[in-house]
């Protein structure tokens, strides 16, 4: 144990990380069999996320104590998701068309079939955060419904004072409890990365990637760009003043860990460890990297001004500008709600591209390569978190300096 806490979570997770894609390529589809350490793993995690994410965050509303101040804090924190989000959207679009990602590229879309046309309703959207039962809520682990729930449950607990403080301290209990199982967990997540690692490999291959590779370079150049200038470079240095370098030095485990994971919302309890150490407020942090895991959808956005621009080269359809100010704007509004889990990138996309009249079969054509989208457009959706904390904090006068060496 002296020995793995000298090396570092993320040295660990790294010697997985390389291990798990080398075994991938040696053994091949045989690898697959080792998917049920990352299964563990994924599911430990999940098993711990709604009950610490609700605790932390009836206790934050609890000790803000005001709807005023609170509802600030919410406004701010989705007017900075929604920004960097058309951002990202930007960056992707350039990007795609910069390298024109679909041209030239030879892909049968022979016995492809669309998926069904998939209609964004903003209103539904609005409606369905409201859970009309927290316990299927809880269960479905419906992050977005929880959040509605806890908000709601903390304020309701200032308001009985006295009669409050109880229940109230139950939860602080609740979740430092969670917090410290997580940290268990935590020794756990190199050998569930391994297991991730050589099973995406060993059953995908990295031959598959060929014809994919200006579409993949995209995504990853424009996350790459997007978490270096607008998160490093503009939230963290601009805004916050504080050292971008630094600031991805704290980050690197849990992008890592996210990369593996594909899953914002596995990955929440190592950015909220990760957001604390960057200087962000407890109650802050507690707040807005729960919320960002399913509406901070930067990475996606990349991906889908991406995805849109290869669609339409492989078809031979050209998208004008004002289609392309569209694919923008519906990938921002798509990311409202939806779920930080591997998939749900494939159900934006069939929005955006049902929003600009291309083909549905893209879904079709980019789901083999999507794991490996996935691990990079987890990158900016995570740091766009932590990043957001550290402005909110600023914002409310409360952030702190960053923390090279993690607490013992």
């Amino acid at each position: 144990m002296k020995n793995k806490k000298k090396l570092g979570l993320f040295g660990w997770i790294m010697i997985g990380f390389i291990g798990g894609i080398a075994t991938g390529v040696i053994f091949g589809e045989k690898a697959t069999s080792l998917q049920f350490l990352g299964t563990i793993l994924t599911r430990l995690l999940n098993m711990v996320v709604v009950p610490l994410v609700m605790s932390l965050l009836i206790t934050s509303a609890a000790e803000v104590g005001s709807y005023k101040t609170l509802g600030k804090r919410a406004g701010a924190t989705f007017v900075v998701f929604m920004l960097t989000t058309a951002a990202a959207t930007v960056v992707g679009l350039v990007l795609a068309n910069a390298l024109s990602v679909g041209t030239g590229v030879q892909i049968s879309t022979e016995g492809l079939q669309a998926n069904a046309t998939t209609e964004m309703n903003l209103l539904d959207t609005l409606i369905n955060i409201i859970p009309s039962n927290i316990f299927v809520a809880m269960a479905d682990a419906t992050l977005l419904q929880c959040i509605v729930f806890a908000l709601l449950f903390g304020f309701a607990l200032t308001r009985l004072g006295k009669e409050g403080e109880a229940v109230l301290g139950f939860f602080r209990g609740v979740s430092k409890t969670m917090t410290e199982i997580t940290n268990i967990i935590l020794w756990y997540s190199p050998v569930g990365v391994f297991g991730l690692m050589a099973w995406v490999i060993g059953k995908y291959g990295l031959a598959i990637m060929i014809p994919y590779a200006k579409a993949i370079a995209a995504v990853y150049i424009g996350c790459f760009l997007h978490v270096l200038f607008v998160d490093g470079g503009i939230m963290v240095g601009l805004v916050c003043k504080r050292s971008p370098l630094k600031f991805l030095k704290i980050m690197k485990e849990t992008l890592l860990f996210a990369v593996a994971t594909c899953s914002s919302v596995a990955t929440i309890p190592l950015t909220l460890k990760s957001a604390k150490r960057l200087g962000a407020a407890d109650d802050v942090a507690d707040f807005v990297v729960p919320f960002g895991a399913v509406v901070n959808m930067d990475g996606t956005a990349i991906y889908q001004a991406v995805a849109a621009i290869f669609a339409a080269q492989i078809f031979g359809i050209e998208l004008t500008f004002g289609q392309q100010i569209v694919v923008m704007l519906t990938a921002v509004l798509a990311s409202i709600g939806t779920a930080g889990v591997p998939g749900s990138g494939l159900i934006m996309l069939s929005i955006v591209l049902n929003a600009v009249g291309l083909p549905l079969e893209a879904v079709g054509l980019l789901a083999g390569v999507d794991r490996f989208l996935n691990m990079g457009r987890m990158v900016p959706n995570i740091a766009g978190d932590a990043a957001t904390s550290m402005v909110i904090s600023h914002m409310e006068g409360n952030l702190g300096e960053m923390q090279m060496e993690e607490a013992a």
